[in-house]
This record gives C-alpha cells, structure tokens and sequence, in this order.
C-alpha cells in the first residue's frame, strides 16, 4: 500500500526535478569539476519519494455531454516522502507533492485552439481507496484567458501506475474543462529511495 502511494505520488511531481536535473546536467559540461562546486551536487541530488512524468490526451464534454474539447499536453509531478524543513524538522504527516503541467485545448472542429498550465499545487489530503489507485486532493493555479486564478481545488488520480485523471472544480474556473477530469498518461514513474 506504502509502494502504491509512493508510485503515485512520483506521479504528481518527478517531472520537475528531473527536467530540472537534465538542465543543470548540460549546463554542468560547461565548467570543469573544480568551478562546479557543491551547489552543482546540490542541484543534481533528488529528494527521497516519487516522481513521475506523462502526456495528457483527454477528451472535455459541454454541459449536455457531448465531446467539445480535445485537451494534449504534458505534466510532471512529484511526492517527496520526507516532509521536512531547510533544518530537517518534520513539518506534518502529508508529504511534499508537485504539480506542473502545460496543455492546449482546440475544439473538435478545429477553432478556438488556446493554452493552460497548472503549478503551485498544494497538497492537502491523500488516500489510496483500492490497491491500484492512489488519490492526492489539493489546490492549485490554473492559468486562464482572464489571468492565473488561484487555490483552485482539485483531486488527482493515479491508476495502476499507468494513468492519470485531474478533476477540477468547475465552480472556480466557470466550468472551462466541462464536466469530465481530464486524463493522461504515466510515461515515466522514478522511484529516489535516499
């Protein structure tokens, strides 16, 4: 049960450090061992828990149920099983969990093709209600035509380690996404032990 959390918790947040990983370590050719330091190792070190990395491909239905917005495009996301602070003090039992996430939406006919992107996720509650699926609840910022609207609520899925659904709360963002979650795919689950 432990493992299926941690599974889905790499889910939410591993993109992030390892596309920041992969960054830094290009950078880090640049400058010889010497001038690389510390921080260098610092930057490249990944916190014990999960993380993950995937596409979105998802299907958005109007008001009546009808399939009216195609939605594709990428998220990352982590679960750190130590929670703790800059001095290593424990912070609370939730661990720390991530969120990023870059989509664009078109209409099945082909118009009205925008983006979104979703950070600052905050965990606040997670379950696990069977052995395959893992729930993470929280809030985030979601970016919309009219500016990023903040403390959106939302609950993210992780099944069988293989998919994801993102539910958002239609009542903060003027039912933009409809009435289904949106889906994707886990591409790439990494496990950091220490």
């Amino acid at each position: 049960m432990q493992s299926n959390i941690l599974s889905i918790l790499t889910i939410v947040s591993a993109t992030t450090l390892v596309s920041g990983a992969i960054q830094n370590n290009s950078t880090a050719f640049q400058y010889s061992q010497q001038e690389q330091g510390d921080s260098y190792h610092d930057k490249m070190m990944m916190k014990p828990g999960s993380y993950a990395f995937g596409t979105i491909a998802s299907l958005q239905n109007d008001k009546n149920g009808n399939p009216t917005w195609i939605v594709s495009g990428l998220y990352k996301g982590s679960v750190s099983i130590h929670n703790e602070t800059e001095h290593g003090a424990a912070t609370g039992s939730l661990p720390n969990a991530t969120l990023n996430a870059k989509f664009s939406m078109v209409m099945t006919n082909g118009s009205a093709m925008h983006e979104h992107s979703i950070y600052d996720f905050t965990l606040t509650d997670m379950s696990v209600p069977n052995s395959s699926t893992a729930v993470y609840n929280g809030t985030a910022t979601i970016t919309m035509k009219q500016g990023p609207v903040t403390d959106v609520p939302m609950s993210i899925r992780a099944m069988d380690n293989n998919a994801i659904s993102v539910w958002i709360d239609p009542t903060k963002i003027q039912n933009h996404f409809g009435n289904t979650p949106i889906f994707g795919t886990i591409e790439k689950l990494i496990e950091v032990v220490k």
